[in-house]
């Protein structure tokens, strides 16, 4: 068997994902004025922007992908917001022609993880009788060594098999695929997926922030807020926190070097600096994989205990600073976490 683990991309088979059409006439209207980010300047086919969904007191009801389509919209993101997100477009619609539909269950999600993920592969047109797979650019992943993601969303109705669209991906692979392929399904396909979207350092609607949050306590501005685009839902809260520079927690991305050997913290970890009020709290943990990404990632995932530990997490202001240091716990260890990136 030869596979060549630089090169191969990873097929990850994710079991669910928020996806949701808005079509009609006035879908632009209707969406922006419920984003954060410009999406009216966005083409047919062409790359998406990364938004929030807010509420009129500026609060996060939704983290998505957003796409151009030929009917209107199509927003991608973490499971389980699409219900609320559809609400919001039904309570804002008057008489505007725009209908949210959800396709959760409509559509198969598979995710390539490769060096630029996308014809840099190789890739050759996709699909069935049916027609083509739609396929998205989406930042979920973006490891050390060059490794990005590609979203496919199969319909449930096609004739395609995961193996078929494995095997149409991996045009320069070499793989003995009774020995090893480069598929993996669910659970495990969303355990690879997690420790790969840490390491990019990419929130998780739902695992690291929920409605209960702030945009700006996201610590995404730069991929997710345009202060041009003109009035949204939530508009004034957000333009406020950004002239005033006040949220006083945020996510940032921890790592530890102290854990080697030993288990990961638990998610809701709490750190602290030698007082008694925690500074930060993790949301999610991974231990960082040096090949990131590959087919071998899988094989070797359990018994890895010897990288870096990176976590999301919030920290308070006093730990806005990359550098910043503070203490937590698993079981009768301590460890030293410090900022790695804000």
């Amino acid at each position: 068997m030869s596979i060549n683990s630089t090169n191969t991309p990873l097929l990850l088979r994710l079991p669910s994902l928020s996806v949701l059409d808005l079509v009609g006439k006035d879908a632009a209207a209707i969406l922006h004025n419920l984003t954060t980010n410009e999406i009216k300047s966005l083409e047919i086919g062409g790359p998406g922007v990364e938004t929030f969904v807010t509420n009129v007191k500026g609060k996060c009801i939704g983290h998505v992908m957003a796409f151009r389509s030929e009917q209107g919209y199509r927003l991608i993101g973490a499971p389980g917001q699409s219900e609320a997100i559809a609400a919001q477009m039904d309570r804002y619609t008057i008489r505007e022609e725009a209908e949210p539909q959800i396709v959760d269950d409509n559509v198969h999600a598979y995710l390539v993880v490769g060096s630029l993920a996308g014809e840099e592969l190789g890739f050759q047109d996709l699909g069935d009788q049916a027609g083509s797979l739609p396929t998205y650019r989406v930042p979920w992943v973006d490891t050390p060594q060059g490794r990005r993601g590609l979203l496919l969303l199969a319909p449930t109705t096609t004739s395609l098999s995961g193996a078929d669209i494995a095997g149409k991906l991996l045009l320069n692979a070499i793989v003995d695929k009774a020995e090893k392929d480069p598929q993996i399904e669910r659970d495990q396909a969303m355990e690879v997926f997690h420790d790969l979207r840490v390491t990019a350092g990419y929130p998780w609607y739902g695992t690291d922030f929920n409605d209960s949050h702030l945009p700006q306590e996201v610590n995404r501005e730069t991929e997710t807020i345009s202060f041009t685009k003109g009035c949204y839902l939530g508009q004034e809260t957000i333009a406020r926190l950004d002239a005033l520079g006040q949220v006083q927690k945020k996510l940032v991305l921890w790592s530890s070097e102290d854990l080697t050997g030993e288990p990961l913290p638990a998610v809701d970890t709490k750190l602290f600096a030698g007082g008694e009020k925690a500074v930060g709290r993790l949301t999610s943990v991974a231990r960082e994989l040096p090949w990131g990404g590959t087919s071998d990632h899988v094989e070797t995932r359990e018994g890895a205990r010897g990288g870096r530990v990176l976590a999301l997490g919030f920290a308070r202001r006093s730990h806005f600073e990359v550098g910043s240091e503070a203490s937590g716990a698993v079981a009768d260890k301590t460890f030293v976490a410090r900022v790695e990136r804000t």
